[in-house]
């Protein structure tokens, strides 16, 4: 009986078949997760951005519409001064807010007016507006 000992292998440890991750496709794999979680920040920080802009326009159109209701519900349109404004309004209507709400009301004869509202206001260094006019008679119509 011959025993022979092999101090070093002929075949060696690693072959091709062999399952697993190596360091470098570990790498790349972290570098493309990070990427697309630094996109997602990227949208999630866009979209409150553009959801707080949103509420804000939203705000200063309630702003114009409920003061456009006020002066078109006048029982009597020859009492209504022909301008006004209301400065550093809330989103509703009370003083400590970003807002300027102001109005003119224009003759259209005898027993018609035209009523325009205009509610203003800075965010950041951008100046926004929102508008709205109708044409009335008083008590609503």
């Amino acid at each position: 009986m011959v025993i022979t000992a092999m101090l070093f292998p002929t075949e060696t440890i690693f072959n091709d078949n062999q399952k697993g991750f190596s360091l470098i496709e570990l790498l790349i794999a972290l570098a493309i997760l990070a990427l697309s979680m630094l996109a997602a920040a990227s949208m999630q920080f866009g979209s409150i951005r553009n959801n707080t802009s949103g509420n804000m326009v939203t705000q200063a159109n309630m702003l114009a519409k409920f003061k456009m209701e006020e002066l078109k519900n006048t029982p009597d349109l020859s009492t209504l001064a022909p301008w006004g404004e209301e400065l550093g309004i809330n989103a509703e209507g009370q003083a400590g807010g970003p807002y300027k709400r102001s109005w003119d009301v224009e003759n259209l004869g005898d027993t018609a007016r035209r009523i325009t509202v205009t509610v203003e206001w800075t965010k950041g260094t951008r100046a926004h507006i929102v508008r709205i006019s109708t044409n009335t008679r008083g008590n609503g119509v």
